[in-house]
């Protein structure tokens, strides 16, 4: 987990999962070259948290077999070699993007985040990502223990994800009492999400120029 003071740990959550999303819509409808551009920027974007790329060349390390596998169906079904590459690239891409999400945001920051206290919508909307969150590695902690015994794939997420519906409710109280217990909001930076928005900004400008 990147260190909370950090630029990138402080900027708004929701508004970080947005913008994430968007870059994502982005980069699968543009050109090769328009694409190599924003790869570029994002990749000089997060110069400011090195360890982002750490972990982002330890991911890609422990896929390699799929990229591989990825050739060979080029292989097979006469795919065109560029196309395979472009491909990869984007599934590189994205895996950049999933790190910086997740490796700079945590449930704390989504619950200390603040906005219209009244707003029903926003409360859900905190409440369901921060429950996801929290119960994303509840389920893989469950599939690691049952792969063990049952080497069955489709019957280890079956038997992991009924486990999983059991600790649900334990899931929603712990949530729930976070976000009402949570006294002390993180502290607003608007230079932080200044610098969000210039994450976004260029891969816009790229790809109305493109249109």
């Amino acid at each position: 987990m990147i260190r909370k003071d950090n630029i990138l740990s402080m900027q708004n959550p929701i508004l970080k999962t947005l913008v994430c999303l968007i870059l994502v819509i982005i980069s699968s409808i543009l050109n090769i070259d328009s694409f190599i551009i924003i790869f570029g920027f994002t990749l000089f974007y997060f110069l400011v948290s090195p360890k982002i790329y750490l972990i982002w060349l330890k991911t890609l390390l422990k896929i390699i077999p799929f990229f591989i596998s990825i050739f060979i169906f080029g292989i097979i079904f006469n795919a065109s070699f560029p196309n395979q590459c472009f491909l990869i690239t984007r599934i590189i891409f994205l895996l950049l993007i999933s790190v910086y999400l997740t490796e700079t945001t945590t449930i704390d920051s989504i619950i200390s985040s603040k906005t219209n206290q009244n707003s029903k919508l926003w409360w859900k909307l905190k409440f369901f990502l921060a429950a996801t969150i929290h119960f994303i590695p509840i389920l893989t902690d469950k599939f690691k223990h049952n792969f063990i015994s049952n080497k069955n794939l489709i019957n280890t997420i079956v038997v992991s994800m009924e486990e999983c519906l059991i600790n649900i409710h334990e899931v929603e109280l712990t949530v729930t009492k976070k976000i009402h217990l949570k006294l002390e909001s993180k502290k607003k930076s608007f230079g932080a999400d200044t610098y969000l928005f210039l994450l976004l900004l260029v891969p816009v400008l790229v790809c109305f120029i493109n249109l």
